[in-house]
């Protein structure tokens, strides 16, 4: 198991190290760091976890893309690890190693997972949150404690990973109630104390949600639509299991065909393999119910109007997905499929760090925008720049365009404050920077390619900021692109930044 962990962690930061030059393009993941300076309790759009963790990581680890990408990969590992022992918990060690197999090829698990924000923390959370679950029913005595804080401290981690893990958590709350010795388990002390303990766990949390106005929550009421039910996007929600999983649903129904089969055979009854390994085994059975839950429930909601559904969530729901197949597929049938699924990874591990060039060179070919933003070299440009300017102004924090501000503190100057705006735009969604009006600063509004500018309201409502505070707008322009071997084409990308000086004594 160490070994096929270690190898697809190995293969998709490697891949990624040859193909990417930049982290994603949305900042999601400078937007991630930026919270981890605070090491606060909320933020304004997400619950802390994954802050935490990104701020945990790079206070021991270089200020690197690849640092960045082997983190997001240790996380898969670890959710890996839990399905692992999950199959275990059920009592059928022999599906854990080909489950695993089975999850490195789903998308979620490899190309989707190396964006880590708060949708993957939750591939890392959810496994261990089932397997408490599964030894909490199981367990009795000192056994059944522990395993009753644990479920209460992983539920509570789940949750400040993502308000979305409020739906996982109902899903094993309808898994208990579906079979007898879940039933019997709410009359014992361990579903209460497993209570107390997740409400004692998050009672920080929502401490910090009063005294904050609950911003979180109000972000999380805004990300619905007053436009009615978006039929479109609960059709793509609906069909995520099968799209998301298709690789390892197909190969999975193809390797448990008898082997006596010939190839029209083996065709003819795929299909019947397909549909196979989603059924259930009557009303209790539990892993098909906590397997499925996540999905349905979700998709009930959307239905319902009750949310907007967005693809992104289906990112976590399929920790279950495989081990359901095969408990399903292997009835009645004694052959192993560990062999066959661990060339197939092989395989694919080759292929992904042998793929990983050819699509650097089309990203560089196709002049893809994130392929060529020169994020670094605009750091080191506008840090240059600024001691230039102000040799005796030690800079302090960095505002302006949220969350690319950032760049200057990840690629830069890890001491920088990073802010969303300006620092007294936003006092309810995060930690007040002290005494900033004594401590010299930079907004920073990247304008996008040259060739291509981007739209945006930052350069006016910085300007319209500094005349506020009765300063003189000065600004840095600049001009930076791309430099090297990796960048055949010229685009170079326009920066503009406002130097806020502390007024005199």
């Amino acid at each position: 198991m160490g070994l096929v962990l270690g190898l697809h962690v190995l293969a998709w930061v490697l891949a990624h190290g040859i193909s990417d030059t930049n982290l994603d393009g949305y900042a999601d993941m400078l937007e991630n760091f930026a919270w981890g300076q605070n090491w606060a309790w909320g933020s304004a759009k997400h619950p802390p976890l994954f802050a935490w963790v990104t701020g945990a990581w790079f206070a021991v680890f270089p200020h690197l893309d690849a640092a960045y990408h082997l983190l997001s990969y240790l996380n898969v590992a670890l959710g890996l690890f839990g399905v692992y022992r999950l199959a275990q918990a059920i009592e059928r060690p022999e599906l854990a190693l080909p489950a695993v197999l089975l999850l490195c090829l789903a998308f979620p698990y490899s190309t989707l997972a190396v964006k880590f924000n708060a949708n993957a923390i939750l591939l890392s959370a959810w496994p261990w949150v089932v397997l408490a679950w599964v030894r909490c029913v199981a367990s009795t005595g000192r056994a059944g404690v522990l395993w009753s804080l644990a479920l209460g401290v992983l539920s509570a981690l789940a949750m400040l990973g993502k308000y979305y893990s409020g739906v996982f958590l109902l899903a094993i709350f309808m898994s208990s109630l579906a079979s007898a010795n879940g039933r019997r388990w709410f009359a014992t002390y361990k579903p209460w104390l497993t209570l107390g303990v997740f409400v004692l766990c998050l009672t920080p949390h929502l401490l910090w949600l009063q005294a904050h106005d609950w911003v979180t929550l109000r972000y999380v009421g805004e990300q619905g639509s007053d436009d009615g039910v978006s039929w479109g996007m609960v059709l793509k929600f609906a069909l995520a299991p099968a799209a998301y999983w298709l690789l390892p649903w197909l190969l999975c129904a193809w390797v448990y065909a008898p082997n006596n089969l010939s190839l029209w055979q083996r065709l003819r009854g795929w299909p019947q393999r397909l549909l196979r390994s989603w059924q259930p085994q009557g009303w209790g059975d539990t892993l098909f119910w906590v397997a499925i839950l996540p999905w349905a429930i979700t998709l009930v909601f959307g239905i319902t109007g009750f949310v907007e559904l967005s693809m992104p969530w289906a990112i976590p729901i399929g920790y279950g997905f495989s081990l359901l197949w095969l408990r399903n597929l292997s009835l009645g049938n004694v052959q192993d499929p560990s062999a066959k699924l661990t060339k197939v990874f092989m395989v694919w591990c080759a292929l992904v760090v042998l793929v990983s060039p050819w699509y650097a060179w089309h990203q560089a070919q196709n002049g893809t925008p994130n392929h060529y933003l020169p994020r670094r070299e605009a750091a080191q440009a506008l840090l240059a720049t600024w001691h230039e300017r102000y040799p005796d102004q030690a800079l302090r924090w960095v505002g302006g365009q949220w969350a690319e501000n950032a760049l200057l503190a990840f690629y830069g100057n890890p001491a920088l404050r990073v802010v969303p705006g300006v620092p007294d735009q936003f006092p309810a969604t995060v930690t007040p920077l002290p005494h900033w009006q004594q401590q010299a600063g930079l907004l920073l509004c990247p304008l996008g390619p040259v060739d291509k500018p981007e739209s945006s309201s930052c350069e006016q409502d910085m300007r319209a900021w500094l005349s506020a505070q009765g300063q003189t707008p000065e600004a840095i322009e600049l001009t930076v692109a791309s430099q090297g071997l990796r960048f055949p084409l010229h685009k170079p990308f326009a920066y503009i930044a406002f130097a806020y000086l502390p007024p005199k004594p």
